[in-house]
């Protein structure tokens, strides 16, 4: 009757009894339910062999909002006491390897726990629970930080390996947690959620904590020092060694958190500074500052992996700068950006500018202008030289009225570029209009001449003659579409290129769709065939290529048509342009070309050239120099001494086959052979 009323002292509730077995070998005791604040045991089992020893076994355990079943303990020693309960040595399911002494005082309703496992590790606990609250500190010393998991919210990013060494303290009452205080080092540490979005492994620092709740508001302060380890928090991947660290503290509540100072500081990128506050809806307010600033670890590290898709997506940043950086109410108050010998680099080699210098301020109510200068940079692959622009600002408005950028032996000229973000279209959204919280950009171009055969080896083409030249009239972006207004004009092979009807939907997704004509007049075959490595042709010859549609870049649809070109001028073919000629028409093609005495020749004379292809559903339908729709073609129509006329035969051809074949033939894979 003792044992019981002293139990029932401490929270039990329901009926106690004892039962002795035939035996006489233990003492059983079953128990009910044991309720206090923030912990609760149901279907409680005590047996005491009389050896000393005992087995607690409980079907089901709450503490706090975490629920335990079917938990048992053996303890090796055991004793029971008015005044008190304690285990010794004792195994528990689910720790294996580990052994756990405790004791619970009646009257004091204070506990120790102590749990001792492999490679030295040690929990010591001790608390307090009572009727008004209840308070709990560890100290941990090579403990199992995976132990943890069990009494955190199982919602959150849990810790499933590590070995963490400090201490540990948190108090509460029956509403939950009151206080929580942390000083720990964390060695091979990691923690993973369900999603597998927020994850980390080999985590090695130290981790200071405090936080203590008034009514339905948590303030906290925090001091991390992260010296290596990989984590991950979609969509960013920080890694690597060196010391990092953040200071912080802020306050959190139901679907509200406040950094009100942050203090983040990274050997690649420098000091930054920054307080924000999130809501329901998102980011709500910002501020963020820093000086001399490491740009490639910045952007590498913080900004890039938010763009997964565009030309960002695939640039490096370089050089330093200072930020300084307002935001609220959905949109940026200020900005301030000086930037130091900055560069920016398209990993494809599209672009690049280096040696940038400027000093930025920006408001969305104000006016100003900046000089941007830049050292060089690359252009598809073509060397850039240095120049100076001018920026103009008027709140979302950018301009810039001209700049001159050095190419090679030539230049391009930028004019009248505008960047603006649009306004709502009157009336509200419609279904033709663009978004209306787009960028929207325009600008004209003219490229003076420049060596066609330095550019193409810096772009990493085939290594064209002649030269480069051309006028864009007015290239525009809506937030959907990139068209170009009127004709782009370029000038190579020593004939003309006039690109028209360009279109190009989706520019920044990964499905880009280019629509357009291009039209080609008097390309000297010439400069053309050597180029290709074709074998020699020598004339001059007009292309067409209409109703263009490439889908991801790859060629959908078209009306292509190759002709020579009107006039009087030499016309030569070689061996080997005849013997690939043919072979474009597939292996049998060969056997059209004029044979006999032929073969002493190096070079042919030749009338007319015609080519044909109507692109649909992968399949090019071809035709010759007569428009005939059925039977052979001619594609060289002889003429001249010797003449020469090379046939095609097959009509229709995949247009995967066609590349291929295409492919080998300037390859210099097929041998010209004529017998």
């Amino acid at each position: 009757m003792t044992i019981c009323r002293k139990i029932l002292g401490s929270g039990l509730l329901g009926m106690a009894f004892v039962a002795v077995p035939a035996s006489a070998a233990e003492l059983s005791l079953q128990i009910a339910d044991i309720v206090a604040p923030a912990f609760a045991a149901r279907g409680v089992a005590l047996t005491l062999p009389v050896d000393g020893s005992a087995e607690l076994r409980v079907a089901s355990l709450r503490v706090q909002q975490r629920e335990f079943r079917k938990v048992r303990i053996r303890c090796a020693g055991f004793s029971l006491s008015g005044a008190d309960v304690s285990c010794r040595q004792a195994g528990v399911d689910g720790l294996p390897g580990a052994l756990l002494d405790f004791s619970y005082g009646f009257d004091t309703r204070q506990f120790r726990l102590a749990l001792m496992g492999a490679g030295g590790e040690s929990w010591q606990v001790a608390g307090q629970l009572g009727e008004a609250g209840w308070q709990v500190s560890a100290r941990l010393e090579h403990a199992q930080a995976k132990r943890l998991a069990a009494w955190l919210p199982a919602d959150m990013p849990l810790p499933n390996q590590g070995r963490l060494d400090g201490t540990l303290s948190a108090s509460g009452s029956a509403a939950g947690m009151d206080a929580v205080h942390a000083d720990l080092r964390l060695e091979d540490a990691g923690f993973s959620d369900a999603s597998g979005l927020h994850a980390a492994e080999k985590l090695r620092g130290t981790v200071r904590l405090d936080a203590l709740r008034k009514s339905a508001v948590w303030h906290w302060k925090t001091a991390i020092a992260w010296q290596s380890g990989e984590v991950f928090w979609q969509p960013l991947y920080l890694a690597g060694t060196g010391s990092r660290s953040l200071n912080a503290s802020g306050s959190l509540r139901a679907g509200y958190l406040d950094i009100e100072r942050a203090v983040v500081v990274s050997p690649q990128i420098g000091k930054v500074r920054f307080a924000a506050r999130w809501d329901g809806g998102g980011l709500a307010e910002a501020e963020v500052q820093g000086d001399d600033l490491g740009l490639e670890r910045l952007f590498a590290d913080y900004v890039r992996p938010f763009f997964d898709k565009g030309a960002l997506a695939s640039s490096s940043l370089s050089g330093r700068a200072d930020l300084d950086w307002r935001y609220r109410d959905g949109a940026t108050r200020s900005l301030r950006l000086v930037l130091r010998d900055a560069g920016i680099a398209d990993s494809r080699n599209r672009f690049a500018l280096r040696g940038v210098n400027t000093a930025l301020d920006w408001r969305p109510d104000a006016s100003g202008s900046a000089d941007i200068a830049f050292a060089g940079g690359a252009l598809l692959g073509a060397p850039l030289g240095s120049g100076q622009v001018t920026l103009r600002m008027r709140g979302l408005e950018f301009g810039v009225a001209q700049a001159v950028l050095p190419v090679m032996d030539g230049k391009l000229e930028l004019r009248d570029f505008k960047l603006r973000r649009a306004a709502a279209p009157a009336g509200g959204p419609c279904d033709d209009c663009p978004p209306d919280d787009a960028w929207h950009w325009q600008f004209s171009a003219a490229l003076s001449r420049i060596s066609m055969e330095r550019f193409s080896e810096a772009a990493g083409w085939p290594r064209m003659g002649g030269t480069l030249a051309g006028r864009i009239p007015r290239v525009s972006y809506d937030g959907e579409k990139i068209r170009a207004d009127g004709a782009l004009l370029f000038e190579v092979f020593d004939g003309t290129v006039v690109a028209s009807r360009l279109e190009l939907a989706n520019p920044f997704g990964r499905a880009p769709r280019l629509s357009g004509n291009l039209n080609m007049r008097d390309l000297d075959l010439d400069l053309l065939t050597r180029t290709f490595s074709f074998g020699n042709m020598q004339g001059r010859i007009d292309v067409d290529v209409n109703g263009l549609e490439l889908q991801d870049w790859q060629p959908a649809r078209f009306d292509a048509r190759i002709a020579s070109s009107a006039g009087n001028y030499p016309k030569k073919i070689s061996q080997k342009a005849v013997q690939n000629i043919s072979a474009l028409g597939g292996a049998g093609a060969a056997a059209a070309i004029q044979r006999s005495y032929l073969r002493f020749f190096e070079n042919f004379g030749y009338d007319r050239i015609g080519w044909r292809c109507v692109l649909r559903n992968g399949v090019c339908t071809m035709g010759g120099v007569e428009d005939a729709n059925s039977g052979p073609y001619a594609i060289v129509k002889g003429g001249g001494i010797p003449a020469i006329t090379v046939m095609g035969y097959n009509r229709a051809v995949s247009w995967g086959e066609l590349v291929t074949r295409l492919k080998r033939v300037t390859q210099g894979n097929v041998q010209a052979v004529v017998k």
